[in-house]
């Protein structure tokens, strides 16, 4: 198993537990997400009803406590955060910038891949931008990825530059 984290920020954003990393454009990991239900626990409580009968209690109208969410939101600790067109063009530049700069250290064979992947991809969100949700790993940090998720259905999709991510296998 892999846990990835953002090159920037050190947030962990993704872990391949059990799902596939498609990869888009070369350069762009998608990853389905699915609905779980947190919380609800009663920690053996409902069963001592019986027990209590002789003072009331009963086990209906109980609150569960449950919520649906979507595991990788939930399991990374992303936080959502809103964007409207201008300012995610401004912040994805100054992003892109700091993935090309790491890139020409790090790896420069790829320079030129990422710019090409990732300029299609972000033509393609930009051309589809109301239907993205966009994420911040747990710090919040302005400067680190933000993860896009689109819905297709119940299905949601999240999609991150992977090159902005380091993996480490746990």
């Amino acid at each position: 198993m892999k846990i990835y984290k953002c090159i920037l920020s050190g947030d962990e954003v993704l872990c391949d537990n059990d799902r596939t990393l498609e990869v888009m454009n070369d350069v762009v990991f998608v990853v389905k997400g699915k609905y779980i239900s947190i919380g609800g626990e009663d920690y053996g409580i409902s069963t001592n009803v019986d027990e209590d009968a002789g003072e009331g209690a009963t086990a209906d109208g109980m609150d569960d406590g449950q919520a649906k969410v979507v595991d990788i939101v939930h399991f990374n600790r992303l936080a959502e955060t809103m964007y409207d067109k201008k300012s995610y063009t401004a912040y994805v530049k100054g992003y892109m910038k700091k993935l090309i700069e790491n890139l020409e250290k790090t790896d420069p064979s790829l320079v030129d891949t990422f710019k090409q992947g990732a300029q299609a991809f972000i033509k393609k969100v930009l051309s589809e931008f109301d239907e993205y949700q966009f994420f911040t790993g747990e710090s919040m940090d302005p400067e680190g990825i933000t993860v896009l998720a689109k819905w297709d259905g119940e299905d949601a999709y999240f999609y991150y530059f992977k090159d902005g991510l380091k993996g480490e296998k746990v």
